[in-house]
């Protein structure tokens, strides 16, 4: 019986927290927006301006995230496997480019996660 913890077996959770966290604060931040969204009637409503279409692909990168999550912790509960490695490349591709060039943002939250899964031993 293993008594460690493997962090890498919470990758799955990671991403859904990360998706979630993204999700809720693209809500509140975009709560305005989203309700002029809303009162426009909803169809075809994006369309009209450049702060309706950032919120709206925020908010769907983030519903992403949490299906990626969710998939990722699938994979991992049914294979007893951690991730390819290949996804943690793809992770901290993805984070180095964002932190480059948004610093003030959580693309910082994929670096840790990208780790976990890079430095986790493959059986």
């Amino acid at each position: 019986m293993e008594s460690k913890t493997k962090l890498w077996k919470c990758s799955g959770i990671f991403l859904i927290a990360t998706g979630i966290i993204h999700t809720i604060f693209g809500i509140i931040v975009g709560k305005y927006i989203l309700f002029a969204i809303l009162k426009s009637g909803i169809f075809d409503a994006i369309d009209i301006e450049s702060s309706r279409e950032l919120i709206f692909w925020f908010l769907i990168c983030g519903v992403l995230i949490i299906a990626l999550g969710h998939i990722l912790h699938y994979y991992i509960q049914k294979e007893q496997k951690s991730a390819p490695k290949l996804l943690g490349y793809y992770l901290l591709g993805l984070s180095i480019i964002g932190c480059v060039v948004m610093p003030a943002s959580g693309f910082w939250l994929f670096i840790p996660q990208s780790l976990i899964i890079l430095l986790a031993k493959r059986q």
